[in-house]
């Protein structure tokens, strides 16, 4: 077990300074040809880094973002760093062309990620690899809902979706098993908060947030003139995780930019709300990123949104966060686990020569419900 320390807006078992340092050496490694800093492309001014990857078979530009340019730069490369593990490291097959039907799975099949329209069923014919599941044990699942990237001679059925989602890396295996777990949370919670109309909403009053940081974070949104909305977007199934939601307007964009974050510790998730927030707007100014929706360029408003009736006011008042990565793993996964009734599993992606070093995981939870994170739908 490692002992987990809080930075701001975070936690970990490294001071973000080493792990950059152990990171950096690596870019070429994964085909990351530099690690650019952006933050002075914007007004607001709370630190975003771009990795770029231009070999990539995903996406060839990531973004990432934090409290300080370290956090940043160290956010930047890791997400680049997953993609990479995603495309290149996944494990080979260990059973091909089966259907679920002919395996004792402890899961649904039908209740991972699907496409729209999916024509998958039980019978489908697949290929398979291991993976542990974490309340003990191992099974199957599909490698499908594993690799990422495309190539020109690739085909895929019309079935499961392969996402980013449940992707995640850290300084430990559980480290980052648990950032992967909060990920599909706050997935799960975002995707029930979208079909929920603003007035039958919890918006938070951003006067009323008393962390420092997060403060701090919101002085600099709305110093720079930008009409901001933090909603709550936690669900009982999930307590005592908390979940917010954080959208942006500006009038030099036009476009309501969104972001959102999950975590035991209130403070952490809405920090990690408002920074992916500002994040996903820096990706639009630079218009580097490969799957840019062009219409955030083209359906420009004058006007900010109609701002909520009411407001609530943010609670700081949360449970305290387990100290080892190894703690807070368990329980996550008995949540996981008691709300959708089948344990979570996971794949271990992490390439031999990054071993110690750091660690890269894909989660898959069947049951859980997904929406991309720069689609955050606030239906009037």
């Amino acid at each position: 077990m490692s002992q987990l320390t809080t930075y701001p807006g975070t936690r970990r078992t490294r001071d973000p300074e080493e792990t950059l340092e152990r990171v950096a050496v690596r870019l070429g490694d994964y085909g990351i040809t530099r690690l650019a800093d952006v933050t002075g492309l914007d007004v607001i001014g709370i630190p975003v880094v771009m990795s770029v990857r231009p070999l990539a078979t995903t996406l060839s530009v990531s973004q990432g973002k934090g409290a300080t340019l370290t956090l940043a730069k160290v956010s930047a490369a890791m997400e680049a760093i997953e993609l990479w593990h995603a495309e290149e490291a996944v494990p080979a097959a260990v059973l091909e062309g089966v259907g679920a039907a002919e395996l004792d799975l402890p899961y649904r099949v039908a209740d991972l990620e699907q496409v729209p329209g999916s024509l998958l069923t039980d019978r489908t014919r697949l290929d398979w690899l291991e993976a542990e599941v974490l309340t003990g044990g191992r099974t199957l699942v599909p490698r499908a809902a594993v690799q990422l990237g495309t190539t020109a001679a690739d085909w895929r059925g019309h079935h499961l979706m392969a996402s980013s989602n449940g992707l995640a890396s850290g300084n430990t295996l559980a480290e980052a098993t648990v950032h992967a777990l909060y990920e599909q949370i706050e997935r799960d919670c975002t995707s029930a908060i979208a079909e929920v109309p603003v007035r039958e909403r919890t918006v938070i009053d951003p006067a009323s947030v008393t962390d420092p940081h997060c403060a701090d974070l919101i002085a600099r949104i709305r110093a720079a003139g930008a009409w901001l909305e933090i909603t709550d977007a936690s669900a009982d199934r999930w307590r005592p995780v908390s979940c917010f939601t954080a959208e942006l307007w500006m009038p030099d964009m036009g476009a309501l930019i969104g972001g959102a974050g999950a975590h035991i510790d209130p403070a952490i998730a809405l920090s990690r709300a408002l920074t992916e927030a500002v994040q996903s707007r820096l990706t639009f100014i630079t218009g580097t990123r490969d799957d840019i929706d062009p219409r955030v360029y083209r359906d420009r408003t004058a006007h900010p949104p109609r701002p909520a009736e009411r407001t609530a006011p943010w609670t700081s008042q949360g449970h305290v966060p387990s100290s080892t990565d190894e703690e807070e793993l368990q329980r996550l996964t008995a949540l996981v686990t008691a709300a959708t009734g089948t344990p979570p599993m996971r794949v271990d992606l992490t390439a031999p020569s990054a071993a110690g070093d750091f660690a890269v995981v894909k989660t898959l939870a069947p049951g859980l419900a997904f929406l991309a994170r720069h689609a955050l739908p606030r239906p009037e």
